[in-house]
């Protein structure tokens, strides 16, 4: 676990059918005894306000889009309000949100290279050789709300279009910790590497 104090948020998309996953929720689906959504929280700094997208109940602070299963701009949109609404018990004055996948559980590794090579940036986003993973991002919080607001409807668009509606992204290089593991066999590899028998 990281010990320094983060200086963001975090949203943790998960709210997603899970259809490659024989419709599981992934946030829930366990990897050497964790959930993966515990896992991921594993590896950010203690005292992160953070907040799951998820319809399903996990016991954290959470929250869903509405109407359901709209999407990851709608989910992103659902957690940046949720991290800046006054009353909220996570409410963060912090000027930086990472918006990352419960199915990446590694992640939250990639997140001090992001906030480096953030610069003046809107967002600075992951990508894995030439592949570019809008869902390992670190955004300034009001570059991120002037990207929504700008997409207009969130429902149904991919988180791509909300990088092209950001007024400035950087693309930074990063590692294997990126990588998402969408189907059963994905998932059972991946406890195999952790568990060290590959």
């Amino acid at each position: 676990m990281l010990a320094r104090t983060a200086p963001y948020a975090t949203i943790i998309v998960a709210g997603g059918r899970g259809s490659r996953m024989g419709g599981a929720d992934k946030a829930s689906l366990r990897v050497g005894g964790q959930r993966l959504v515990d896992r991921l929280h594993s590896y950010l700094p203690y005292g992160t306000p953070s907040v799951v997208v998820s319809p399903h109940w996990l016991g954290l602070p959470q929250v869903c889009e509405s109407p359901l299963y709209g999407g990851p701009t709608a989910g992103i949109a659902a957690g940046y309000r949720f991290l800046t609404r006054g009353d909220s018990a996570q409410h963060s004055q912090r000027e930086l949100v990472a918006v990352l996948a419960v199915d990446a559980p590694e992640s939250p590794i990639a997140i001090p290279h992001l906030i480096d090579g953030l610069g003046e940036h809107s967002v600075a986003v992951a990508a894995a050789g030439n592949q570019i993973q809008p869902l390992c991002a670190v955004w300034r919080v009001d570059a991120l709300g002037r990207a929504l607001t700008r997409l207009g409807r969130v429902h149904n668009r991919s988180a791509r279009s909300l990088l092209r509606a950001a007024d400035s992204v950087a693309v930074v290089q990063v590692g294997e910790e990126v990588r998402d593991y969408d189907t059963p066999q994905e998932l059972r590899t991946y406890e195999q590497r952790i568990s060290g028998s590959v």
